[in-house]
């Protein structure tokens, strides 16, 4: 049975242990970081913060929680979502495509694995990868809610290898 609304519950804790654990890393080795997350623009475009590095510019970043994501698993690419009863606004790109992000930054919360990817070679990879693959790519949907449907591509990470820096962040 799908929940009423997955913005509650487990799900937005697991997400937010994960998010608080990658702004305290980050906090390390940048100056500063900006908290976007309770921003209700940020949450509609997908950034959870701004990185401002050494030099003083302000990066984007998207954080993302993944517990089957590891070097050996798939990737998991949100395509688009379809809003099962908003009138007019059935479907919407997925994060992947619509967050203005420069990093997307993926944890597995159990192995603790974390991998930053460049949001712009990402997704040229995967435009050529959908390509390559044709027919023979790999979706999967995941039942959101009640409200919503995401449709998803995986991608095996050891296509990715060459995209990503690998933390673990505990």
């Amino acid at each position: 049975m799908k929940d009423e609304k997955n913005y509650n519950g487990l799900l937005m804790k697991i997400g937010a242990e994960t998010e608080n654990k990658i702004m305290d890393w980050l906090k390390i080795n940048n100056r500063e970081i900006l908290d976007f997350r309770e921003f209700r623009l940020a949450q509609r475009i997908d950034v959870d913060f701004g990185i401002e590095t050494m030099d003083g510019s302000i990066l984007l970043a998207e954080v993302k929680s993944d517990k089957w994501i590891n070097e050996n698993g798939n990737f998991l690419f949100e395509w688009n979502r379809i809003n099962h009863y908003v009138e007019n606004k059935w479907f919407y790109l997925g994060w992947g495509w619509r967050s203005p992000a420069q990093y997307l930054i993926v944890r597995n919360p159990e192995s603790c694995e974390t991998f930053i990817f460049n949001f712009v070679h990402l997704r040229k990879f995967v435009a050529l990868y959908v390509n390559k693959m044709g027919k023979n790519l790999k979706f999967t949907i995941v039942e959101t809610d009640k409200q919503k449907t995401t449709f998803c591509i995986l991608i095996p990470m050891k296509e990715l290898s060459h995209l990503y820096k690998k933390f673990i962040i505990k």
